[in-house]
């Protein structure tokens, strides 16, 4: 076989001719095996280089029962939160010689579906489910066919996947005692979408903080929708409409955060001077947003680079029951008034 014949796969067979072996011989060298002399060893990789020859990873997966692959679901790869997930999940994959493979399923709960079935018919290693929206006896049910599981964002049952998250509880918590620490008490909550578990546990930390406060947020000033800068857009237009004298808006993330802005912007309201606004992720973008955007930092990368670990001693039998809860961190720009200040 000529060395730049690029129409017929190259097999061990091929290589074994061409270093004047057996084809046991190159699979020792292939497999990385002893039994094989210095010289000979040599031999056959010059042979491999020569032909261009890459060993078969399915078969070899299939008889080892590894794939050597991982599937990663996000909701959203459009979304700045996620890819920073997906980097710290892939670098920590890399490194352990396995092969990501990463499904974008639009927020849609039987796209989620659809792809956890593939990554089982793929026979992937384990799975990492990010922000997922199924209900918790469907996600169950589906990712306990797999060997392993990890879930990011989301509490889970640890007999069938570890759990890494952020305590978006007392995250937003905090973003609420320091609105009411700068004299906000009419505030507008920008939900997200309904079937969001960090976006209910992001509610209780409202609800939690306002009531020690005394506050009073209405249910009609709660206001669900997709975590988008077009639904943060409809969702400040509901809120002005229900309550025109609101003095803070409370977004979901940072993308629901931008699509307030805009719009009130475009009502001629004045940030922070009357309304002041928050968001939560803080994305690269929020520094540049006009104003500057108080948000909660969260670790994204961190959450990718623990949920990978955690999966890797998860395929090895190690780490069930591990819940890793981050702590995200209030960082304090523009868009909220000075401390000390009224309204």
């Amino acid at each position: 076989m000529n060395a730049f014949d690029t129409s017929a796969k190259v097999t061990l067979a091929h290589v074994a001719e061409e270093a004047g072996v057996s084809v046991m011989t190159v699979s020792r060298v292939v497999n990385d095996r002893p039994g094989v002399g210095a010289s000979t060893r040599a031999r056959v990789r010059r042979a491999i280089a020569a032909l261009g020859y890459r060993p078969n990873i399915v078969a070899r997966g299939l008889k080892a029962h590894r794939s050597r692959t991982i599937g990663l679901i996000v909701p959203d790869v459009t979304n700045p939160y996620f890819p920073s997930i997906v980097r710290g999940a892939e670098d920590v994959a890399i490194a352990h010689g396995y092969t990501l493979l990463l499904t974008n399923v639009i927020e849609d709960v039987e796209r989620e579906v659809a792809a956890l079935e593939a990554f089982e018919d793929r026979r992937v290693d384990g799975v990492i489910a990010c922000s997922p929206r199924l209900s918790a006896a469907r996600l169950d049910a589906l990712l306990a066919r797999h060997h392993a599981a990890v879930i990011v964002n989301r509490r889970s049952n640890p007999d069938v996947a570890g759990s890494v998250r952020l305590d978006h509880e007392h995250g937003m918590r905090q973003l609420i005692r320091h609105l009411l620490a700068t004299g906000c008490r009419r505030l507008g909550v920008l939900a997200g979408p309904s079937d969001s578990h960090a976006g209910r546990e992001r509610l209780l930390g409202i609800e939690r903080e306002t009531r020690e406060h005394g506050v009073e947020v209405s249910p009609e000033l709660v206001i669900p929708g997709p975590p988008t800068i077009e639904g943060g857009q409809n969702a400040t237009l509901a809120v002005l409409e229900r309550l025109p004298a609101v003095d803070a808006l409370v977004c979901f993330n940072d993308l629901v955060a931008a699509g307030a802005l805009l719009t009130l912007r475009d009502r001629g309201i004045a940030v922070p001077e009357r309304v002041s606004v928050v968001g939560y992720d803080d994305i690269d973008f929020a520094r540049m947003f006009s104003p500057p955007l108080t948000t909660m930092h969260a670790a994204t990368y961190d959450l990718g680079r623990h949920a990978m670990t955690m999966l890797l001693e998860r395929m090895e039998g190690r780490g069930h029951g591990v819940d890793i809860v981050l702590q995200p961190e209030l960082v304090v720009r523009s868009s909220t008034r000075a401390l000390g200040t009224r309204p």
